[in-house]
């Protein structure tokens, strides 16, 4: 997430050590804990609420494209034969 290295770290440690004091120094972190623990599991849940957005909306897309379509055109589209030889050579040809 972040690119800090050992030192970035160590000096950082060292500025909020004189800044906020040895005593309350524990507190602070502790309490920075658990603001991040609360920040990683609200964005946890807003991707998890959304990807599942997406895919209610898909399902839902493929329930009116399924509903549009009549049974016996879904039939007819089964028992027609499938040309792969043709099928294959025009895609290659459309991708150059």
């Amino acid at each position: 997430m972040f690119d800090i290295g050992f030192w970035e770290f160590a000096l950082i440690a060292i500025v909020a050590l004189v800044v906020v004091g040895p005593d309350r120094l524990p507190g602070m972190v502790r309490t920075a804990g658990q603001l991040m623990g609360r920040a990683k599991r609200t964005l946890r849940e807003l991707k998890y609420d959304l990807e599942r957005e997406v895919e209610l909306e898909e399902v839902g897309r493929l329930k009116n494209d399924f509903s549009k379509k009549s049974f016996s055109d879904m039939a007819k589209s089964l028992d027609e034969p499938i040309d792969i030889e043709n099928t294959v050579h025009r895609d290659d040809k459309s991708e150059t």
